[in-house]
């Protein structure tokens, strides 16, 4: 394209100082001439590189979408993860208040195994989280550590709550179970769930 402009320049140049009434003409009319040329370079290329520079906004904003969704869901299942936990916690330290007499270990067994269940369920959830389609490499990178992070502390957890449901199995006397039960879970209780690092990095890479 560039070739065929410059050649009909250079046929335009010549027919302007064949039949050009004055030099003087011809110098004028090739001024005029490069102005609307160098003009209408100008404009072209600000025209692509803000053509460029929408499309690159877009472009962000979608990846931002498909973050905050895949976000948005990931945290419903912090949330359970967070509700399990809790739970785990209030049936080991309602334990700790209960005497012989008052100890249905056949109630406390079932709470453990409906617990088990809940987070049973949710470890395969998270086991089935992968990285959306459609962002960066490196926020996909950081995405996936988020998620290994999190399997991490989700098998630590059911393993926890198993171990103390297999621990509950009746008969078991009282005393005794607390002091099992105590001691699972101060051996087998997953360390804490650090993500926001990771969480904020992602964010500010994607302008968030």
């Amino acid at each position: 394209m560039i070739y065929l402009v410059s050649i009909a320049a250079i046929i335009t140049l010549t027919l302007l100082y064949k039949f050009a009434p004055s030099r003087k003409t011809f110098v004028i009319i090739c001024a005029v001439l490069l102005a609307v040329f160098v003009t209408s370079v100008f404009v072209s290329e600000y025209n692509r590189q803000e053509k460029l520079s929408r499309a690159q906004i877009e472009e962000l904003l979608e990846r931002q979408k498909i973050f905050g969704d895949w976000y948005a869901a990931y945290q419903k299942n912090i949330d359970s993860l967070d509700r399990n936990w809790q739970s785990y916690h209030n049936i080991i330290d309602g334990l700790k208040s209960v005497d012989t007499q008052n100890f249905n270990a056949e109630a406390f067994h079932m709470r453990l195994l409906d617990l088990e269940q809940d987070s049973i369920e949710e470890q395969l959830r998270i086991h089935m989280l992968n990285a959306p389609s459609g962002l960066d490499e490196e926020s996909r990178e950081l995405v996936e550590l988020v998620i290994r992070k999190t399997q991490k502390y989700v098998d630590a957890q059911t393993k926890t709550i198993s171990l103390s449901a297999k621990a509950a199995v009746p008969p078991v006397e009282l005393e005794n179970l607390k002091v099992r039960l105590q001691d699972i879970m101060i051996r087998e209780s997953p360390e804490g769930l650090f993500t926001a690092q990771e969480i904020s990095t992602i964010r500010s890479t994607l302008g968030d």
